[in-house]
Formats: structure tokens, C-alpha cells, sequence
């Protein structure tokens, strides 16, 4: 695991720029999960792939992440007619598991006060096996506002949406 300086110098060499197919070609095809995560994998869902994609079907606001030149996660924030900014993420496959994930969440958190969604409420959803990622949600500020199931991935799932608390 890094320890607290690592992270936070790593945090600081993040750069976000706006999507591109070609960057959003390589994390659908080339980042795999080892299992359970296996279950991010654009590839588990053809309708998600197709999704993510297609530029035209992208979310309002959509980052690559690199640190230096290096593509390391994706970001979104759309806002939605509901007066809300839901965001999701993701870290390269051999970056998750190693103490990066609460920096790279502060720094999308702070790019999106840079943007000023962070008046909205500010969501996520993130499937409920995956306590690795509550944690770092949980450690961010984020806290749960409902569960639910829902239908993908060829199965049905549990969800937790969580939601942004104001300091």
C-alpha cells in the first residue's frame, strides 16, 4: 500500500482532460478485473460497452485520467433533470486495491467544485459486494441513501446509491 505522501504526490501529477474514443477504446478493452471486480469490465455488459464507447451516448461530463502521460482511471458527473450531479469512476485494474482510490476521488471531488457541481447533491452508485470502494466512498464523505436491486451483467444485482454529505 502507498503510504500518505505517495499518495498524495500521485494525487497532484493527476491530470483530467476530456475523453476520447481512443481512451475510452483501450479502458473497454483492455482493463479487466481480476474476480469479483471482473464484474466492472466494460465487456460484462454489451449495452454498458456500447455506451461507454460511443461518444454520443456519453454522460454530460466525461475525463480521462492520466498521471503524467500514463491513463490511469475515467471520471463522469452527469447532471441530470433532478437537480442532481451523479458521478462515476474507475481506476486501472492494477492500480485498485493499493491505497489510491480516496486520492483519486479527492482529486475528482475537487475538480468538480472547479466546476461548480458540488452545488447539486453529488451521487454514486456502487454495486454492494464491493466493500473495497464503500470504504473509500465512506472516507470521502459520501453516505448511504438507498439500496436497491437491479438487472445487468446477465444476473440481478444489490446497489447502494450514496450521496455526498456537506461539511
Amino acid at each position: 500500500m502507498a503510504n500518505t505522501s505517495d499518495r498524495n504526490d500521485w494525487r497532484e501529477r493527476l491530470t483530467f482532460t476530456p475523453m476520447t474514443v481512443e481512451a475510452a477504446q483501450v479502458i473497454a478493452d483492455h482493463w479487466k478485473y481480476a474476480a469479483p471486480y471482473d464484474f466492472y469490465d466494460a465487456t460484462a455488459d454489451m449495452g454498458d460497452y456500447k455506451e461507454f464507447v460511443t461518444a454520443a451516448q456519453w454522460p454530460d461530463r466525461f475525463w480521462q485520467v492520466r498521471h503524467h502521460e500514463d491513463l490511469v482511471g475515467f471520471f463522469t458527473a452527469d447532471t441530470g433533470d433532478d437537480d442532481r450531479c451523479e458521478i462515476s469512476l474507475g481506476l486501472r485494474p492494477d492500480l485498485t486495491g493499493g491505497g489510491r482510490g480516496l486520492s483519486f476521488l479527492q482529486a475528482a471531488l475537487a475538480l468538480l467544485e472547479t466546476e461548480g457541481l458540488t452545488q447539486s447533491p453529488v451521487t454514486l452508485i456502487v454495486a454492494a459486494f464491493n466493500q473495497r470502494a464503500t470504504k473509500v466512498y465512506e472516507a470521502a464523505g459520501f453516505a448511504t441513501i438507498r439500496t436497491y436491486t437491479q438487472a445487468t451483467n446477465g444476473s440481478t444485482y444489490d446497489f447502494i446509491e450514496m450521496e455526498l454529505r456537506k461539511h
